[in-house]
């Protein structure tokens, strides 16, 4: 497993209270097989493989990815309501202003709602893949607004899965959001060398988990083309077709 430090810095109060939801989540869960998702998962990969080209980008909840059976147990639930969270609608767990959102593996395509233990989940194409792969283990430092450092270790999915996750999200939600975390995590990709990322294998033709990613990236190929600029998108589309082009096998 890879394991790789990496240090932030909170520059609002909506910060802070993301990212001690984060901190609060890795905690709680740190005996358990979760894997940190989202715009959250996207950060700290970029903190910890840095880019000068990435676009900065700021998410007010924590994701957090678990298996079937440890949804259907209730452990994950038990650990949030003992630490004083609340269970919302959604599977969202909400306490001061924080929020932990949990997400299961999709038994079909798209998304759509598990019930497990008698709870509903947000179910997700590509969480399976993400936990089936061994994660990248981050120990992370972040300094909130008020000089408060919190500390703690975050298990995120590799690059090459991290990317699957945000491919099958845009797919289904066209946010552009999904789009800046891509352009951000194919430029961890294209600096450095494969292997010190946890690998990458969407570069040649796949079933599976990383099939889907590559039809969904194709399906991003054709969107930039048909609509190349928006005065709403951060990414440069030329810049993103290049990278997808460049590091994705694209069914024809």
């Amino acid at each position: 497993m890879i394991e790789l430090d990496a240090t932030t810095i909170s520059t609002s109060n909506a910060d802070d209270l993301a990212f001690s939801a984060l901190a609060d989540v890795c905690t709680l869960t740190g005996d358990l097989d979760v894997r940190i998702v989202g715009g959250q998962m996207a950060h700290l990969l970029l903190c910890a493989f840095p880019s000068a080209n990435a676009l900065a980008r700021r998410t007010a909840d924590a994701d957090a990815a678990i298996g079937t059976e440890l949804a259907a147990s209730g452990d994950v639930h038990e650990l949030l309501t003992d630490a004083g969270y609340a269970a919302a609608a959604g599977n969202s767990y909400v306490k001061d202003g924080q929020q932990v959102d949990l997400l299961v593996p999709n038994r079909s395509s798209g998304f759509r709602t598990e019930v497990l233990g008698g709870r509903g989940f947000d179910a997700a194409p590509g969480i399976a893949f993400a936990l089936a792969l061994p994660p990248i283990l981050i120990h992370v430092s972040v300094t909130l607004t008020g000089d408060r450092i919190l500390r703690f270790d975050a298990r995120v999915p590799p690059v090459e899965a991290a990317v699957t996750l945000k491919a099958n999200a845009y797919r289904s939600r066209l946010a552009d959001r999904d789009l800046v975390d891509l352009h951000n995590l194919l430029w961890i990709l294209e600096e450095r060398d494969a292997g010190a990322i946890g690998g990458w294998a969407l570069d040649r033709a796949a079933s599976g988990s990383r099939g889907d990613a590559q039809r969904a990236l194709a399906d991003i190929l054709r969107m930039l083309s048909r609509r190349p600029t928006r005065p709403t998108l951060e990414v440069q589309p030329e810049t993103l077709v290049a990278l997808i082009r460049r590091h994705v096998a694209v069914p024809a």
